[in-house]
Order: C-alpha cells, then sequence, then structure tokens
C-alpha cells in the first residue's frame, strides 16, 4: 500500500475505492443536505462557500441555484475525487485550516462531514462564521458516534467497529462532534439556530449503508498491518456485514444551523 497523498488521507491505490464510497455516501445524504439549503434559502446571485466538496455533487446543486450571477467556491484537501465543475464553480485545493479565504464574501458556508476531522475545529468553526457576510447563513452537518459506536454487533465485527466507530487509532479525530456544533455556533453569536438530525438503518448494498462498510473495506488492511486485528478476524467481519440479512443503526447525523447577525442599520 503506498502512503497517503495529502491530508485526505488516501493512497493512490485506494482511490478508486474511495470514489465509490463518496458516491454512496452523496447519494445516501444529499437530499438530506439540499433540503437544509433549500430551507436556508439559497437563490440566484448568491456566493457559497462548500468545505470538503469531496466529489462535488453538493456544489453543482448550489451552482444550478445561484446561476450565472453566483459562484460556488468548492474546496477540499484533495479534489481528485470532484466532477468536472460548472462554468460559475471555483474548484480550489485548499486546507480550510491554513489557507486564507474572503472575509465577510459568503451567503452560505456549508461543510458536511468535515469538522470531526479536523484537529482545530473549534478555530475553523470560528474563521467560518468571519467568512459570511452579515445575514449570511451557516449550514453545518456532522455527526454524533455514541450509539452507533455502542451497539451490539456480533462477533469479530463488533470488536473492529468499536475500534473505527469511535476513533481509537485516530486520536485527532473527534466523532462525536455534532453534539457541540450548537453551543459554538451560539458562542459564535450566531442567530436563528436549529437543529435538525436523523438515523436510519444500515444495510449492504444501500447506498446508506455502503459509504461505511467500503470505510471498513479501506481500514481494514491497516489494522491489520497494525497488528490490531488478524487477517482471518477481518475477512470474517467483512463477511458479517456483506450477508443479505445484515442490518445495523447508522450514526447520528446532527445539522445546525445559523445566520451571521445583520449589520445594524
Amino acid at each position: 500500500m503506498t502512503e497517503p497523498r495529502n491530508g485526505y488521507g488516501t493512497a493512490d491505490d485506494e482511490v478508486e475505492l474511495e470514489r465509490r464510497r463518496l458516491a454512496h455516501l452523496a447519494t445516501a445524504r444529499d437530499p438530506k443536505t439540499f433540503a437544509l439549503l433549500e430551507r436556508v434559502g439559497v437563490t440566484t446571485d448568491w456566493h457559497c462557500l462548500e468545505v470538503g466538496a469531496g466529489a462535488g455533487t453538493v456544489s453543482a446543486w448550489l451552482a444550478e441555484r445561484v446561476g450565472t450571477g453566483g459562484r460556488v467556491m468548492s474546496t477540499d484537501v484533495d479534489t481528485r475525487f470532484h466532477a468536472e465543475p460548472a462554468a460559475n464553480v471555483i474548484l480550489r485545493e485548499a486546507d480550510i485550516v491554513h489557507d486564507a479565504f474572503p472575509a465577510a464574501h459568503f451567503d452560505l458556508v456549508h461543510a458536511r462531514a468535515v469538522l470531526q476531522h479536523i484537529p482545530e475545529r473549534r478555530e475553523v468553526l470560528a474563521k467560518l462564521v468571519g467568512l459570511l457576510k452579515p445575514g449570511g447563513w451557516m449550514v453545518i452537518e456532522d455527526g454524533h458516534f455514541g450509539l452507533f459506536a455502542d451497539q451490539p454487533l456480533p462477533e469479530p465485527y463488533q470488536t473492529i467497529h468499536t475500534i473505527i466507530a469511535s476513533a481509537s487509532q485516530d486520536e485527532w479525530r473527534d466523532p462525536s462532534v455534532g453534539a457541540r456544533l450548537l453551543a459554538w455556533m451560539r458562542e459564535e453569536g450566531l442567530t436563528d439556530l436549529d437543529v435538525v438530525g436523523d438515523v436510519w438503518a444500515m444495510r449492504p448494498g444501500e447506498d446508506g449503508g455502503e459509504w461505511w462498510f467500503l470505510a471498513l473495506e479501506r481500514a481494514g488492511p491497516r489494522l491489520v498491518e497494525a497488528g490490531v486485528v488478524t487477517d482471518e478476524a477481518f475477512s470474517a467481519a467483512m463477511a458479517q456485514v456483506r450477508a443479505p440479512d445484515f442490518v445495523m443503526l447508522s450514526t447520528t447525523s446532527l445539522a445546525v444551523l445559523g445566520r451571521r447577525p445583520a449589520t445594524p442599520a
């Protein structure tokens, strides 16, 4: 296995697997995301920032909404998975932690499943607030893995699932950051705050489950190489989650919406 190319963590020989995983994630989660963005009123001529764009499906949807008079800045630390952008999409390979973005510029800032992977997540949230125009909307989607990690599952998958879901192999990751978003956005002075959450049944062969099972497939060789699990145990676990009748509880998806106060008249 080759080493990951950059902060996205995807080695060159994992690209196709990750591309498939992102496609399943987009199909499963995009309808929920689009409903959130419709709720905040994305419309023509808006300037939008999409952080952690992945395959670029949300950016494509935003590009249609804002029209030729609007712009979408679609960013990720690794743009290999991003579809060809529309004419009004600025595709930028960038690190939201360290790279500069225009202050008070965007009508919308959106990020999905991003902050859990960034050690400086609290500082990044404050930075994102500063990128909003007065009156601009922030929509942050992330998860809470508590029930997901603790649910009873058959062995040997139970042990492997607990390791991955609790992020014990990645101390910098916070898989339950979604539970802190509302408090952080309130502390940043955002108004009109609201929360939308959901869970679902995860099954093999369905988009709502494959995003996780492919992540498991990708992580397995690293766990075996590190001596965390045996190759036999990992193979048995994969057989369990690929069984036609397998079903498990998803993560808890939490989306927090908030608005930067308008400049006083």
